[in-house]
């Protein structure tokens, strides 16, 4: 590493995860919103273990736990397997990766375990297997996981068992690391609190603590019995460790998961991103001075230099991965609500710009199919042959006029005519050509219209909705126009139409006002499965783009 925190060369990111190369992690001090104790002389600083390469505390330990399996000939070719909720084997897949190219690591993980944390092992790279039962079992349950685990690496050459529960060099990275840092960075530490989970941090650093400067308290934060925060356990699961942690730990805390939650939310939202485990930390210091101002106690732990009391909590995780459990354990009341709600209840399928065809871009699409469609040559013929034009394909009649004339009569609106209710204008056998669905009011319709459309009025069910208006701006008529399109496009006469449309294997045209409501009706169209298509500028941008082509026919 140099000066400027660069790490190079092959070996550069196996250098960026060993704590010797890289800076002291941060030790920040919370807002005095956070902290009730201020005008008391308690200062509170978070020690952002999160900082590390992989985001979580256990990261620390991974080093030297695999730095031990590479004194061992076949440790870089081993599979490894640990029981872990994810930040411990997280941490060992990237590090295996990084040191040894080893892709063999599989997370032994409970079924109880949210999908999105499983998405994220997969992520980078994990193997996942599941386990029943329990889901924070006992180091030591001689029917548990981990005792699985022991056993089968015990018998299995190929199979390495790291062990975060059994393993030494987890506490001891933490006597080696994580309490010299606090105590360079704040000589004047009085109290150090942190979670319990595996017992390697507030063992490695109550260590280090007790044998340099033992007047700081060391105070140990555990879930509440049958009340579980992810990362932390119960103090009757951890009581059993072997780890050397009866002679470092001084007070001891249990924090309900909702308290925890709810203090990291608070971290977070105040520039200090933190998860449950780190709110728990920080929940169980505040009721341990809570505890001490009762007694009129807080004196007695003061710096004697300052005055004052400098206290030290861990950060040991992210929230992002316990989003769910955030909004499960608070009350809805606690989040700022989500305006325009009713959105999430509407139009969840996909919107696609390539599926906005411009005006020109649109009659084009018309006009290329048509103009090979039996449809169109007839009506040629008929203009030039003197074959009386006025029988319509549909078998209505029409005033004899060319084939120019009659466009120019649907869509430019001069004497427009169609079927009775304003239905359609070519017969229902003769899609050669896109289907064009009109989803103006039919008194519209049936002033001016694009040759061959199809009127499924939409105004009918949602007076209005059509008539050019912003229709993305008004949440209420976004879900009463895409109600009405579902209903509407679910109806018999709409849904023949459509499986016309798709034996004959032409695409489908949405007009409406401008161009907004058949947006949302080709999205509609999309998720059934139906090649769609809306107009930009809706029903007047085609009648301009066309205007002139027609003129010079």
């Amino acid at each position: 590493m140099d000066n400027l925190n660069v790490f190079r060369g092959p070996e550069s990111v196996a250098n960026y995860f060993n704590p010797d190369n890289n800076p002291p992690l941060p030790l920040v001090e919370i807002p005095d919103r956070l902290n009730p104790y201020r005008k008391d002389g308690v200062r509170i600083y978070a020690k952002l273990l999160t900082a590390l390469p992989a985001h979580n505390v256990k990261s620390l330990p991974a080093p030297p736990a695999l730095g031990m399996l590479m004194n061992q000939p076949k440790a870089a070719h081993q599979a490894i397997a640990e029981a872990s909720s994810g930040s411990t084997v997280l941490s060992l897949g990237i590090i295996s990766r990084v040191l040894w190219g080893n892709e063999d690591v599989t997370a032994h993980v409970t079924n109880k375990k949210h999908p999105d944390s499983l998405k994220l092992l997969r992520f980078f790279g994990l193997k996942v297997s599941l386990y029943g039962g329990l889901a924070q079992q006992e180091p030591t349950d001689p029917l548990g996981i981990m005792q699985r685990l022991r056993d089968r690496s015990a018998e299995d050459d190929n199979l390495c068992y790291p062990g975060q529960y059994d393993n030494e060099s987890n506490w001891k990275a933490h006597e080696r690391w994580t309490g010299p840092q606090i105590l360079k960075q704040l000589p004047d530490i009085n109290i150090f609190c942190t979670t319990v989970g595996t017992g390697g941090c507030i063992t490695g650093t109550g260590v280090y603590f007790k044998s340099e400067k033992p007047s700081v308290k060391v105070v140990g934060v555990f879930n509440v019995f049958g009340d579980p925060t992810p990362g932390p356990r119960h103090y009757h699961g951890f009581a059993t460790c072997g780890f050397p942690w009866k002679g470092t730990v001084d007070e001891q805390r249990e924090v309900a998961s909702a308290d925890a939650y709810r203090m990291s939310m608070k971290l977070s939202r105040e520039g200090i991103i933190a998860g449950p485990s780190s709110g728990e930390a920080l929940c169980g210091l505040l009721d341990y001075l809570g505890e001490m101002s009762s007694r009129g106690s807080l004196a007695e732990l003061a710096e004697p230099s300052t005055g004052e009391v400098s206290c030290v909590f861990t950060c040991s995780d992210l929230p992002y991965q316990y989003l769910d459990g955030y909004y499960q354990k608070l009350s809805d009341d606690e989040f700022p609500p989500i305006e325009n709600k009713i959105l999430l209840s509407c139009d969840q399928d996909r919107h696609d710009e390539r599926w906005i065809l411009d005006p020109q871009g649109a009659v084009s699409m018309i006009n290329e199919t048509r103009g090979t469609s039996q449809e169109t040559k007839e009506l040629w013929e008929d203009s030039k042959s003197g074959v009386d034009p006025s029988k319509s394909l549909s078998g209505s009649t029409r005033p004899r006029r060319s084939v120019a004339q009659w466009i120019k009569a649907c869509f430019l609106g001069v004497g427009a005519s169609t079927r009775a209710g304003g239905v359609q204008t070519v017969a229902p056998d003769s899609l050669s050509s896109p289907l064009v669905i009109d989803l103006r009011s039919s008194r519209d319709f049936s002033r001016s219209h694009m040759p061959g459309a199809y009127n499924l009025s939409l105004d009918d069910s949602v007076p209005g909705a059509n008539s050019g208006v912003d229709l993305f701006a008004d949440a209420g008529a976004v879900h009463a126009a895409w109600s009405n399109l579902k209903t509407m496009f679910d109806t018999a006469r709409a849904t023949e139409l459509i499986d016309r449309s798709r034996k004959a294997n032409v695409p489908v045209l949405v007009v409406c006002y401008n161009g907004e409501v058949s947006r949302l009706a080709t999205s509609v169209l999309r998720r059934k499965g139906v090649e769609a298509f809306s107009a930009l500028g809706g029903f007047e941008a085609l009648r301009r783009a066309t205007a002139k082509g027609v003129s010079d026919v």
